[in-house]
């Protein structure tokens, strides 16, 4: 192909200048493969280098890339981790390359692979840094349009960019003939233009994409083209014409990574129909294949939704219990390896902490939880409430603004302040001439325990032990506690800092 050519021939010179034979070029034909080429050829590469690669060879690290691309898109993404923390070590270590020039794209091609697999099993960071980054390392034009395409996706899915950034980048890709990166790409935009509202241009992406997969017989495209497809019907109420599109696909061999996602969407579709039986036989088949591949994405969920069937609708807690806790299992075990326990990994845990305290009955007494109204709000609300509940905790005794001020070690003007904007965003403050008995919030336990602390110290004690509580309620994933909390990620990252010390090198915060 015309592209590979090309980039073959941008590589020959950053050969030469490291020292190294232009036959190694063939090996950077994973650059040209691992997200818009052919996976069947790029596995078979991997296969050969692997067997004549030595551990200590600079190249290593483009095998353990290679693999590890290959196993996720096989859906086998707990290998695909393993091999990435490997190239990792050899990447880091500086010790197997020839110079810069020659680590600079083996560091592009790392990160490429690596926001891949965060994306897909929605891990605990914002892919657009490394991206970035990775952009401006490589020197293949290819490589760099590729780049170029997921930022722009990444932009539109975190922070609400045009779709049509997207597509003009689909346009490069097809001038280039990156023709399966392109039909990926329309798949992309069609599942955000669903998101988004917007059901007639995603069928019109779905077509295109569809248009591109068929006749160059991108099967594997296809299939992922025909469930999003399927979903896209679904949620339109369209249950017929879901099934239909579902039943197109024919899988192939038994651990197709299609089963799974193809299982689950039945599922869905069988319970739509309050066919509760065949809900549950479909997400066993699903889990079935999920397990063998060991598909951090689907098994906790798989699990957790099994779970949630068999305690809501059959009463069976016994039954629940053994699947949140084979859900939990999984999780753990991933969260071990440095996988943030979030969305479904956390839900499934919590689920199966929940059931073992349903089964064993209430407890004698339950114990405040101080900061469970925070959930759900912004960052600006829960201060704002917690300055209304220190006021009016301690109005309670002084009943004197500036005696308040005094006993909280601060001027008299930054509470006159402080109680002015509360007004404003009509929050009630203590009158001297009003009954001062109301019922406790649940913050006046935190602040009895900190009363006598300064306006300046509790604020600070706060913060930290309410960031650090909603990190852990938020599944310790910085991304979405920035959009609950209407705060900056970068703000979130100053915030969390503390909390998230160790392998930064290795998952950047």
């Amino acid at each position: 192909m015309e592209s590979r050519e090309r980039g073959i021939n941008q590589l020959k010179p950053i050969l030469r200048a490291a020292g190294a034979n232009e036959s190694d070029a063939d090996y950077w034909e994973f650059l040209l493969m691992l997200g818009f080429g052919n996976s069947a050829k790029a596995t078979q590469l991997y296969k050969s280098l692997r067997n004549t690669v030595p551990s200590t060879d600079w190249r290593m690290p483009l095998v353990e890339i290679g693999e590890a691309r290959i196993l996720s898109i096989s859906s086998q993404d707990f290998a695909c981790h393993k091999r990435l923390l490997s190239a990792a070590e050899i990447i880091f270590s500086r010790s197997n390359f020839l110079n810069e020039k020659i680590q600079s794209e083996i560091l592009a091609l790392y990160y490429y692979a690596l926001t891949l697999h965060h994306e897909r099993i929605e891990h605990d960071s914002l892919p657009l840094p490394m991206l970035e980054m990775g952009k401006n390392l490589t020197t293949i034009e290819s490589f760099q349009l590729a780049f170029r395409y997921r930022i722009a996706v990444n932009e539109a899915k975190w922070l609400e960019a045009p779709i049509s950034n997207i597509v003009s980048i689909i346009k490069e890709l097809e001038e280039n003939g990156l023709w399966t990166l392109a039909c990926i790409g329309y798949r992309s935009v069609a599942i955000l233009s669903r998101e988004r509202g917007d059901l007639h241009s995603a069928y019109k992406f779905y077509d295109t994409a569809m248009s591109i997969a068929s006749p160059m017989k991108l099967e594997v495209s296809l299939k992922q083209i025909q469930v999003a497809l399927g979903y896209a019907y679904f949620s339109d109420r369209r249950l017929d014409e879901a099934e239909e599109e579902y039943l197109k696909i024919i899988p192939d061999g038994e651990y197709d990574p299609i089963i799974p996602i193809l299982y689950e969407n039945l599922a869905l579709l069988a319970k739509a129909r309050s066919d509760i039986d065949t809900c549950v036989s479909h997400m066993e088949k699903a889990i079935e294949v999920s397990t063998k591949l060991d598909s951090i994405p689907n098994v906790p969920g798989e699990y957790l939704y099994l779970g949630q069937i068999y305690e809501n609708h059959f009463e069976d807690l016994d039954q629940a219990e053994q699947y949140y806790k084979l859900g939990y299992e999984h999780a753990m075990r991933y969260a071990s390896s440095g996988i943030s326990l979030t969305g479904e990994r956390k839900d499934v845990v919590d689920a199966y902490v929940n059931i073992i305290n349903k089964k064993r009955g209430p407890k004698a007494s339950k114990p405040v939880d101080s900061f469970a109204f925070s959930q759900g709000l912004p960052w600006k609300d829960i201060k704002d409430i917690f300055h209304h509940q220190l006021i009016c905790f301690h109005y309670e005794n002084q009943q004197n603004s500036k005696a308040m001020a005094t006993k909280m070690n601060m001027p008299a003007s930054t509470l006159y302040s402080v109680q002015e904007r509360l007004k404003k965003r009509g929050y009630l403050l203590p009158e001297k001439t009003a009954s001062s008995h109301t019922e406790n919030h649940s913050l006046f336990r935190f602040i009895e325990e900190h009363e006598d602390m300064s306006w300046e110290a509790i604020n600070t004690i706060f913060e930290r032990e309410m960031i650090h509580y909603l990190y852990e309620k938020y599944g310790y994933n910085k991304q979405r506690m920035a959009q609950i909390l209407k705060l900056s990620y970068p703000s979130i990252i100053t915030k969390t800092r503390q909390l998230t010390q160790m392998h930064e090198h290795f998952l950047p915060n």
